[in-house]
């Protein structure tokens, strides 16, 4: 599991390779100040360090763990709030509910394309999921809508679900209206899904592929589009025009490899060719 959280391994190599030195340096040090240079000080020294390394390894071990714990539980929140983000709404509202019914005592009742619901205590509560993105905000439209749902549905008041932002003015509103909303934000929302939706390995394996496979065609297509090949020829031929009237090498290499790019493109694929 280190390998999700470590990229730089070569430097992490050297970074413990410097580290282990340092505290066989210091151990062998301080019995040479105690005994004076001699066997007895190297073989207490190389004791004492071979100590201080394994308590070290020991305290690498548990921050790995309690970083690979952290990441599952952020991984994991993210990618359920984004599969709910693509879920129908009566499902959203559902999983929404019972994210809240582990922190509060919600029973749902009834879920519609509306809200899911629930039972609290004496009174009814209406929870709403609201399918947006993690960059989009919460608008006084967005309060209003929730406000009308919790109407029509008799219920006391109502919970909005929001995986967005949510602006201090927004808030200040649904506590003013007509019907008391409660707004449960993103943060909320993901310390709830990680801990008890922690990302599993498949899940991680098959985020890793789909990140590799998206960055390398995503680049690929974007250098080697059909379009581009009249500009990366018309830039070859001006590089090979100034290699023959002023003889430098450099201009010579340029224009070979934007004519070579040229060639590529012309088996890529245009700008609007995939659906």
């Amino acid at each position: 599991m280190e390998q999700y959280l470590r990229r730089r391994h070569l430097a992490d190599w050297a970074d413990g390779l410097g580290v282990m030195a340092l505290l066989y340096a210091g151990a062998v040090l301080w019995f040479t100040f105690l005994w004076g240079l001699g066997v007895p000080a190297l073989l207490a020294g190389a004791a004492l360090g071979t100590l201080l390394a394994m308590a070290r390894l020991k305290w690498r071990q548990r921050r790995v763990k309690k970083r690979e714990a952290a990441m599952r539980r952020r991984l994991g929140a993210e990618m359920l709030l984004e599969d709910l983000l693509l879920s129908p709404a009566d499902v959203a509202h559902r999983r929404a509910a019972e994210l809240l019914g582990h922190r509060w005592p919600l029973e749902v009742q009834q879920v519609t394309a509306d809200g899911a619901l629930c039972r609290l205590g004496e009174e009814t509560l209406l929870v709403t999921y609201l399918r947006m993105l993690p960059d989009g905000a919460l608008s006084a439209g967005d309060v209003a809508g929730a406000q009308r749902a919790v109407r029509l549905s008799g219920a006391a008041r109502g919970v909005l679900c929001v995986p967005g932002k949510t602006p201090p003015a927004v808030l200040a509103r649904a506590d003013e209206g007509p019907v008391m909303i409660r707004i449960v934000g993103r943060d909320v929302l993901l310390d709830l899904a990680g801990r008890l939706h922690p990302a599993t390995d498949e899940q991680l394996i098959a985020l890793g592929q789909r990140r590799r496979r998206h960055l390398r065609g995503g680049v690929l297509a974007l250098v080697f589009r059909r379009d581009k090949a009249r500009r990366y020829f018309a830039y070859g031929l001006g590089m090979t025009l100034l290699y023959l009237l002023m003889g430098m090498r450099v201009y010579a290499v340029a224009g070979l490899v934007c004519l070579t790019m040229a060639v590529l493109c012309r088996t890529g694929r245009g700008g609007d060719e995939a659906l």
